[in-house]
């Protein structure tokens, strides 16, 4: 009987073994930092992806060679297509793979992921993460349960840092930011220059008529002054308009607008 069940014990976990997902990862690929220190924190996050994935993880050296002669390696491909080629050699359900820069203090990382569960699309993460070292790898690890879908546990929130990042400094690295800020500025430059200008118009109305009434008519000079304020108000929202308009087109701020696409998103 104990034997019977040793059997049956044994036929189940395979038969379960086989309906889990298998998930391969490729090593990030890394800039800014050495290949030893892309590897040890690949590592950290590849050691509890395997806590929060339910089926195996293929072996490195599985997916190293499987991927090697593919675009996704050679040339750092992370299109749909070339993650999708990835993952039919690798035979897997859930393939990642992904780039890791450090740079000025700072920690990026754009992590990709197909899943034949949702054939044909793509999906990505990103981490951006000022601070030490340890405070991101407790990011890596977090992403490694949100990439799988899973709750994170508390033992990683409890230990989590804030990013030392400012508002400042992600909008200066982010192109689609600097674009925003500077139409933004300009929009505004440029509603303010049509309201003033309708202001001094119509403050111009009331003098023509004062005039026509009485040439010293009390009334006129605060007309005066109110066209004279909002004219200065006009010409200074203009110049505003003018120079932020300008400095995004010296800064190359609207470059991209023209010869290149928004980074990838999800798909």
């Amino acid at each position: 009987m104990k034997k019977l069940f040793s059997i049956f014990l044994l036929t189940t976990t395979l038969i379960l073994a086989q309906g889990a997902a298998s998930v391969a990862s490729v090593q990030f690929s890394g800039t800014g930092l050495s290949d030893l220190e892309t590897k040890t924190l690949y590592n950290y996050f590849m050691g509890e992806l395997e806590k929060a994935s339910d089926g195996p993880l293929l072996s490195q050296e599985t997916v190293d060679q499987s991927v090697s002669s593919l675009e996704l390696t050679t040339n750092d491909c992370f299109k749909k297509d070339c993650l999708m080629a990835a993952q039919d050699a690798t035979s897997s359900n859930v393939f990642l793979a992904g780039t890791l820069k450090f740079s000025k203090n700072k920690y990026r990382v754009k992590l990709y992921k197909v899943d034949s569960s949702n054939p044909g699309k793509s999906k990505s993460y990103r981490i951006r993460y000022k601070g030490d070292t340890d405070g991101f790898i407790t990011e890596l690890e977090i992403l490694a349960w949100k990439v799988m879908g899973k709750q994170v546990p508390g033992r990683l929130n409890d230990k989590r840092k804030p990013s030392q990042e400012t508002m400042f400094e992600k909008i200066a690295e982010n192109p689609w930011a600097q674009r925003g800020l500077v139409l933004g500025v300009a929009g505004l430059g440029a509603s303010s220059y049509v309201k003033n200008t309708a202001g001094a118009a119509e403050s111009q109305k009331q003098i023509d008529r004062l005039e026509g009434i009485n040439p010293n008519a009390p009334g006129i000079k605060a007309h005066e002054d109110s066209r004279d304020g909002a004219k200065s108000t006009a010409m200074l929202s203009l110049g505003l308009t003018a120079a932020s308009l300008a400095y995004g087109y010296f800064a190359g701020v609207f470059t991209c607008l023209l010869y290149t696409s928004p980074s990838p998103r999800d798909s």
